[in-house]
């Protein structure tokens, strides 16, 4: 896909000479940083203290643990400097690639599908930005990238599983794969305490008797019939009290992770999607472990 920049972008990135980035602060050396990573992404600084800005603030703590080189790279393609995108697709796109290939997204659809991630984080629409703007520097592009790769193909899946796109058979193989998840391994190295303490405190927040529809279905693997059995209920009673049950975990733990965790609302959302993914094996934890 081609670079796209306006004369009032260009205007902002012209070549500026400063002072020693020791004497303006962390947010200098950052951009230093960034600078030395990608000199052939030409970002002016005062776009860049912008950008700053409107995810940390320049004079916020938070800017020594930032990722210097991924921020200033992430900066260049929310403003589409020349060769920006293209460089952001050549050191990360063989990564999404195996995201997708990782989550069993058939040959057929995962030109298309890769296309529409990269146009989704690059381009964006008239009612949605590009999503590369949301990155605030606070973990890995690559592993930031990864994450929004995974919510795309979970969400092909359930909409070809919905309009019987790709036979039910693969779409239950990448729900189960064999081989070990490596975004899920990811989310499990940046976030794994996070969310399982707000796993868990959603758990407790729950009413009672959706905790114990809860534990019925992911603990004891009782199907949506034998739980009606259980209470005495119709059988579409017993699925809305599961459903019922998981949305409201879902609703908490969301919830709690947006006070906890210093991202964007974008990459908790993210988040979430694995966490849905994955939360059959993360309940069956839950309710294993000593309370």
């Amino acid at each position: 896909m081609r670079d796209e920049t306006t004369a009032d972008d260009a205007s902002g990135c012209a070549r500026e000479a400063g002072p020693d980035p020791a004497s303006e602060g962390p947010w200098a050396r950052l951009y230093a940083e960034g600078r030395a990573a990608w000199p052939d992404l030409d970002l002016a600084r005062a776009a860049f203290v912008a950008h700053v800005d409107r995810h940390v603030g320049r004079g916020s703590a938070e800017l020594a643990g930032l990722h210097a080189a991924d921020f200033y790279l992430a900066c260049a393609c929310h403003l589409r400097l020349p060769g920006a995108s293209a460089a952001l697709q050549a050191r990360h796109g063989a990564e999404l690639e195996a995201v997708l290939k990782s989550r069993r997204v058939p040959a057929a659809h995962r030109d298309d599908l890769r296309q529409a991630l990269w146009e989704k984080l690059l381009v964006g629409r008239p009612d949605a930005p590009a999503k590369i703007g949301d990155y605030a520097g606070r973990g890995p592009l690559g592993g930031w990238l990864r994450v929004a790769a995974v919510r795309m193909a979970l969400n092909f899946r359930e909409q070809a599983r919905a309009d019987r796109l790709v036979p039910e058979p693969e779409l239950d193989e990448a729900r189960h794969p064999a081989s070990p998840d490596p975004e899920l391994s990811f989310l499990k190295s940046q976030y794994r305490r996070e969310v399982e303490q707000a796993l868990r405190d959603a758990l407790a927040g729950l009413a009672a008797d959706e905790r114990n529809v809860l534990r019925l279905y992911f603990l004891d693997r009782l199907s949506i019939d034998r739980i009606a059995a259980v209470y005495g209920i119709h059988r579409a009673t017993a699925a809305r009290w599961v459903a019922r049950g998981r949305e409201a975990l879902l609703r908490g733990t969301q919830a709690l992770l947006e006070r906890q965790l210093k991202v964007e609302r974008a990459e908790v959302d993210s988040i979430l999607g694995l966490v849905r993914s994955q939360l059959e094996l993360s309940m069956s934890g839950l309710f294993r472990a000593p309370e």
